[in-house]
């Protein structure tokens, strides 16, 4: 039998502090999502689902112990000094329904 367990992955403090820094000097509010370790039982496979941050409709995604971040997929990679000028350029999401 498969069995496929999924264990949470803790924040690395000090990413979580700088992009809280980023975003409270953007004035931007934003919902962090822990990531996950995803590993198949009695094998050596094992994946790290990574760290999601959604300001407004826009999704980041970014690793532990890791400068960079990545805008949707992980083919769009931006450091994350660089997330403040990139988040001036965020569109808010309206609550127009």
């Amino acid at each position: 039998m498969l069995i496929i367990r999924k264990d949470e992955l803790p924040f690395d403090y000090n990413v979580k502090e700088r992009l809280d820094y980023i975003l409270n000097q953007a004035r931007r509010d934003a919902r962090f999502i822990n990531g996950n370790v995803i590993s198949i039982d009695r094998t050596n496979l094992h994946y790290v689902e990574p760290h999601k941050l959604f300001i407004g409709k826009h999704l980041f995604l970014f690793f532990n112990y890791s400068m960079d971040i990545y805008y949707q997929t992980l083919t769009n990679k931006i450091e994350i000094k660089e997330l403040n000028i990139y988040d001036k350029d965020l569109v808010p999401v309206s609550n127009d329904s």
